[in-house]
């Protein structure tokens, strides 16, 4: 079975599937890997810290669409430079395109059949690929999974700041706007 997932990376290098099934323990763990993200501080997490992720222009994070093929344990992670914010882009497959999907190393894609196939690296196209057949209905899946992200987030953002983060995550993922 295919699973497409939106997941940011954590610290240890761990990824955190996020959605509205997330335990307290995960979504606390990927909201501290998102406001921390590029930043070279070593500041507590807290308020402000929150308040200048929110200052931010545009907010990225590490992370993005995740591939798995819970039958073979093919997984296509997010690659490099292709993170969340870009995760609409998965949608140029159903028209043929392919999208940057990072680099270190560079996921591989093919079409085939009613599938898309992608690899985990372009470089070697013999290793097992995600075969996808549905992927109008995965990114629909990972939308919804992201609006109940956005529901834990404003019930569990601390300080007061849900309401206005879960905006600014609406607006800089394009989360909730139909596919």
């Amino acid at each position: 079975m295919i699973e497409v997932q939106a997941v940011v990376e954590v610290t240890g290098g761990d990824v955190v599937a996020l959605s509205g099934r997330m335990s307290r323990e995960e979504f606390d763990r990927a909201l501290v890997a998102i406001a921390g993200y590029g930043s070279d501080d070593d500041v507590e997490f807290g308020p402000a810290q929150l308040r200048a992720l929110l200052d931010e222009e545009v907010i990225i994070m590490a992370g993005g669409l995740q591939v798995r093929d819970t039958e073979t344990g093919v997984r296509v992670g997010p690659g490099c430079c292709a993170g969340l914010e870009s995760w609409r882009d998965w949608a140029r497959l159903l028209d043929g395109e392919v999208p940057w999907l990072g680099h270190s190393p560079s996921p591989g894609v093919e079409f085939a059949a009613g599938v898309v196939r992608v690899r985990p690296d372009e470089e070697r196209s013999d290793d097992l690929a995600c075969e996808i057949a549905d992927l109008a209905g995965h990114l629909e899946r990972v939308r919804q999974d992201l609006t109940g992200f956005l529901d834990l987030v404003r019930r569990w953002t601390p300080h007061g700041l849900g309401e206005v983060l879960a905006a600014r995550f609406d607006e800089d993922f394009v989360i909730t706007a139909p596919l």
